[in-house]
């Protein structure tokens, strides 16, 4: 007997050009749909579930939405024709009928809310909100059929949809206070996650999105579950992978190993691919001797298309990055972040302006530096070989105030060598803003993750040689995390 065929699912994603298309298609497409990515009305008449995408800041995506003649055919495809839909981050914001990101902007008013951003003066939280936190369901949805427990989720974002109407609301998180996490409106779905990035659980939102039926059984939407009362935002375990000429490597203070075992330490595909099925919580990617050599991020954007096409966790890339369109490229390879470092001493506006545009969450300062004979800090450039006479701790304010959505902190004394983050300066540039600071620079032991939170301050914490050369792995390392009291993603 001929088995039957199943039809495979038709999703069609719209490009107005803010952020990672293409990590949401190859989600998708390893689900078995065949997915178009188009800026073309025509095409967004035609299809039979649309995806709304969206990484950066709210009325650079409104504007691009007009320009691009897409408004109106999305109107009539989706509130008319009651197509299902899905809004992921700023594809959900632009649902709402007002912003009051970079001043006041008009959404699309597809649902009775607004978009402000977190109130975090009270709390002592950082402004951006970044990591893995839990969604409740807040009743039975689709999006969540088939969870045995309450998910987590990766977030990346500094402003949340206020909903005027709770019915709206099908599922909630906390940063400091409650917010909502997600959405439905008859057809309409929204998600301020990133599902695309948010590894199995995300698949499983994705699939479940691909499956609905506006006249399947509410019964089958999905259990209702209780959340664990946990409040505190997670905080994150972050390998850091160094890329060079095509494999990775790892220095030490900044310096090229020329033979032994640093000198090759694995493929810049598979290497990933190990960190995702570990759970990692994030991954850095950089190509850190681009600027040094001259290079921009060609390389940098080739490896991250063949990474974001095989894993489905959160990538900050860096590396040779000179202007807006090199970010672009980056996001639209599948990054989630850019990290900057020379050009952002060398042009401060440039933090502003990308942040503008991109969106601040989008945008990571790297700041290297470096303990002088006197005792100072200093910060560097060019892979550590050019001073700048800039003070960590007051670079780090210069570019909160420009803009910039976190810090990728490095101890240039401490790289690589195993013996321990530099505890001091870490907490110097952590108490001095209130954007993550994500410490880099020395792992050597699980202690030194934990103390990185609890004593330097940190929001996360990035590690290399503590796994490519201890008996260590990312799920020994979190275990060791929870065990220690910190909130770690389970």
């Amino acid at each position: 007997m001929a088995q039957k065929t199943v039809a495979p699912f038709h999703v069609t994603i719209v490009d107005y050009g803010m952020g990672n298309l293409s990590s949401v298609a190859r989600a998708l497409e390893s689900l078995h749909a065949q997915v178009v990515v188009t800026n073309k009305p025509h095409d967004i008449e035609q299809a039979q579930r649309l995806i709304l995408p969206g990484v950066g800041a709210f009325g650079e995506g409104i504007k691009n939405l007009r320009k691009l003649g897409l408004i109106e055919p999305l109107e009539n495809k989706v509130r008319s024709q009651k197509t299902p839909f899905l809004g992921i981050c700023l594809g959900m914001q632009l649902l709402a009928h007002e912003s009051t990101e970079h001043g006041r902007h008009q959404g699309l008013g597809w649902i009775p809310a607004t978009v402000r951003p977190f109130e975090t003066n009270s709390s002592g939280l950082k402004t951006i909100h970044i990591g893995w936190d839990e969604v409740v369901p807040t009743k039975p949805n689709v999006l969540f059929a088939g969870l045995k427990r309450i998910p987590y989720f990766y977030f990346v974002h500094g402003y949340h949809v206020v909903c005027e109407q709770s019915d709206t609301v099908c599922a909630t998180s906390a940063y400091g206070t409650p917010f909502t996490s997600a959405i439905q409106q008859d057809n309409i779905f929204g998600v301020q996650f990133h599902p695309e990035k948010s590894q199995e659980v995300g698949l499983g939102l994705l699939k479940n999105f691909l499956q609905w039926d506006s006249q399947a059984d509410a019964e089958q939407a999905g259990l209702q579950l209780r959340a664990n009362g946990k409040s505190s935002p997670t905080v994150r375990l972050v390998p850091t992978l160094l890329y060079k000429n095509g494999r990775l490597t790892k220095t030490v203070k900044f310096q090229l190993v020329e033979s032994g075992i640093r000198q090759d330490v694995g493929d810049p595909v598979k290497a990933p691919m190990v960190y995702d099925a570990q759970l990692s919580d994030e991954l850095v990617f950089l190509d850190f001797r681009a600027t040094v050599e001259g290079r921009g991020p060609e390389d940098l954007i080739t490896a991250v298309s063949e990474i974001a096409g095989r894993v489905f966790m959160p990538l900050t890339a860096g590396g040779g990055v000179r202007d807006f369109e090199d970010i672009r490229r980056l996001l639209m390879a599948g990054a989630d972040k850019v990290a900057i470092n020379s050009i952002a001493v060398e042009k401060p506006e440039f933090i502003r302006e990308s942040a503008r545009y991109f969106g601040s969450q989008c945008i990571v300062v790297s700041i290297d530096a470096k303990q002088m004979p006197n005792g100072a800090y200093q910060v560097f450039t060019h892979s550590g070989t050019k001073p700048t006479g800039l003070e960590p701790a007051d670079w780090a304010r210069q570019v909160e105030q420009l803009g910039a959505g976190e810090i990728l902190l490095t101890s240039i004394d401490r790289d690589g060598t195993l013996e321990g983050y530099d505890l001091q300066l870490i907490q110097q540039v952590a108490d001095a803003v209130k954007i993550p600071v994500i410490a880099s620079g020395g792992a050597g032991k699980l202690q030194d993750l934990v103390e990185g939170i609890t004593q330097a301050h940190a929001s996360a914490v990035a590690a290399a040689s503590i796994f490519h050369f201890r008996d260590l792995s990312p799920i020994k390392a979190k275990a060791f995390m929870r065990r220690s009291g910190l909130p770690v993603r389970e």
